[in-house]
């Protein structure tokens, strides 16, 4: 085994890496992650002076203006973010269809180019999550972990929070005709308008405002910038960020029977040389943030998963758990597409350079306009229930209790990226089963830790997701013709070839993307419930002491909401369980 160590600062130079601590290795606390939770937990544990923490993030910094301007950081300019892209496996599905699969390679994940949406999602389902048998999961028990992190601009009331670092807001009026076209062709439709998308006592069915985690002057707020800012970064001496940095395994001792997270081994990334690997030692825990595609494949790379796979690829077993990589969720979307005016488009930006150049000096100057823009401002939300197979929707709004499992997401552009009609404006809806039956798995692909995992989405293998899928579609054609009915100018563009559920199911199979919320590929649950679980309530690996998994990977299954918000939530829990274990062992 390598010498322990301390380890000096691996990859690209970076200001916010101190290596002047003589700790020689070893730390309170070790996260493998920089990413959205990562983040978070990262500066909530370092608050005590007396803690010290390495955080190992894969990515750089990369603070430049493009990743802090909403736009130019996010989905509509996809290529300019860094990430790590590989194709899924086919989908057997899907006419074997392969996806893009992505994880971010910065410091705060995905928050630094995701949509910004700020949506805590039904308090129904978390409190079906405690039914479950998930104690200390019901939203009365995370509803403070959603406000402790919380600066809400736009929004007031006893289950938001101003006081923390996080803000989030949204947009007093309407950037593009079709948005209050939408607006209103739900509510003829018997869909209600909210103004806020996060009151827990809100209704299932809903078109809803929706909140961005934006500073005031129209900069995006990843968790990077709102909790591991570089002032906070300067001033907690026993916090060491080791960037460009991949962990190629976790350490493990025994004690009799007991198998102890001792560590961590890691190398720089851009560097194949197994020669350089360091090691850091963990004198409490070793927290994995990696999300639900890597984090499931660092835990294969250490030996904790399905012994058969582990051992195939000469990887020694320290802890059969079936559940790891097992029950990955995704929020499948299909896109509906019309031809609208190019100037309520985003695809003005393209074609007119003085457009771009009024709008992009709005942003400078003034930190307003389209360059602010999240891409989404409002979604619909219904539950499938409320929708006959064919005829009108009648829905409803009393039972607090539902959680909706679908959404409908308008967006200003072509959103399959694949049109090259640049002097052409589009408005797409996204329909997306919020709740899906079908899983996929993360597997192996070699022993190789620089090797991307071979990622199956498993999307649509249980056809009551079809039917879901289905009654989204038909809902989103009828506001499509609502919309043209009210006087929006819309002509088809991308859209099923008839209303019979084989077409329908052809155009899903056809069109099929995903919407990149990967989770619950390491379940909470029990080790042995009918879906193995990873972590228990408490996000320990089962069998294994001293290791915790905060991020995505641990929801039971996915929530039927955007991502952001509740997987800082979890890191927030996951802060406050280390500091009430840790306060009372010595």
């Amino acid at each position: 085994m390598p010498t322990h160590q301390r380890p000096a600062e691996v990859g690209a130079k970076s200001r916010f890496c101190d290596t002047s601590s003589p700790r020689k290795g070893l730390y309170d606390y070790i996260i493998v992650g920089g990413g959205t939770a990562g983040c978070v937990l990262a500066s909530r544990l370092t608050e005590d002076p007396n803690v010290s923490v390495l955080l190992l993030e894969r990515g750089g910094v990369h603070d430049t203006f493009i990743m802090r301007c909403p736009l130019l950081s996010g989905a509509f300019f996809r290529g300019k973010h860094p990430s790590v892209r590989w194709n899924s496996s086919p989908l057997t599905a899907a006419n074997g269809r392969v996806l893009e699969i992505l994880t971010g390679t910065v410091l705060g994940g995905a928050s630094r180019f995701n949509a910004m949406l700020y949506t805590r999602g039904s308090a129904a389902q978390y409190d079906q999550w405690r039914r479950q048998g998930r104690v200390g999961w019901s939203y009365d028990d995370l509803e403070p972990y959603f406000i402790k992190s919380e600066n809400a601009v736009s929004t007031s009331g006893a289950h938001h929070g101003h006081a923390g670092p996080w803000n989030n807001q949204h947009f007093d009026g309407f950037y593009f005709d079709s948005v209050p076209s939408t607006v209103k062709a739900a509510n003829d439709m018997g869909i209600s308008y909210t103004e806020d998308v996060n009151a827990p006592e809100g209704p299932c069915v809903s078109c809803a405002k929706l909140h961005v985690t934006m500073t005031p002057d129209g900069k995006r707020l990843s968790t990077f910038d709102a909790f591991l800012p570089p002032s906070i970064i300067m001033q907690r001496q026993r916090l060491d960020i080791c960037i460009d940095t991949i962990v190629t395994k976790i350490d493990f001792e025994t004690n009799g029977e007991q198998v102890v997270a001792s560590g961590v081994f890691f190398k720089p990334f851009n560097s194949p040389a197994m020669e350089q690997i360091l090691y850091a030692r963990a004198k409490k825990e070793v927290i994995v943030c990696c999300g639900a595609i890597e984090t499931p494949h660092l835990l294969l790379l250490s030996g904790i998963g399905p012994k058969d796979h582990i051992s195939k690829h000469g990887i020694k077993v320290i802890k059969d758990l079936p559940g790891v990589g097992h029950h990955l969720q995704d929020h499948a979307g299909v896109t509906v597409t019309y031809k609208v005016p190019l100037s309520d488009s985003f695809h003005s930006l393209e074609s007119s350079l003085t457009r771009a150049l009024t709008e992009f000096l709005n942003y400078l100057i003034r930190g307003r306009g389209l360059f602010t823009y999240p891409t989404m401002q409002v979604a619909v939300f219904a539950k499938s229930d409320d929708l006959a197979s064919q005829g009108e929707p009648s829905f409803d709004h009393t039972n607090r209790e539902a959680v909706p499992d679908i959404e409908i997401m308008p967006l200003p552009l072509e959103a399959t990226y694949v049109t090259s009609q640049k002097s052409q404006g589009f408005f797409s809806f996204i329909c997306v089963p919020l709740q899906p039956k079908s899983s996929g798995t993360i597997e192996l692909h070699s022993h190789n830790p620089h090797a991307s995992p071979k990622v199956d989405l498993g999307f649509f293998t249980d056809a009551a997701d079809f039917e879901v899928a289905r009654k989204a579609l038909r809902l989103t054609l009828k506001l499509g013709d609502k919309m043209r009915a009210n006087g929006y100018q819309m002509e088809d563009y991308l859209v099923p070839a008839g209303d019979s559920d084989e077409q329908m199911d052809t155009f899903i199979r056809d069109g099929v993307r995903t919407t990149f919320h990967y989770a619950s590929s390491c379940r909470m649950a029990p080790e042995h419930d009918a879906i193995p679980g990873v972590v228990d309530d408490e996000l320990r690996v089962h069998g294994v002491s001293h290791l915790r998994i905060a991020d995505a990977s641990i929801f039971p299954d996915v929530p039927a909401t955007h991502l952001q918000a509740p997987v800082v939530m979890v890191a927030e829990k996951c802060a406050d369980m280390l500091k009430k274990t840790w306060s009372t062992t010595r």
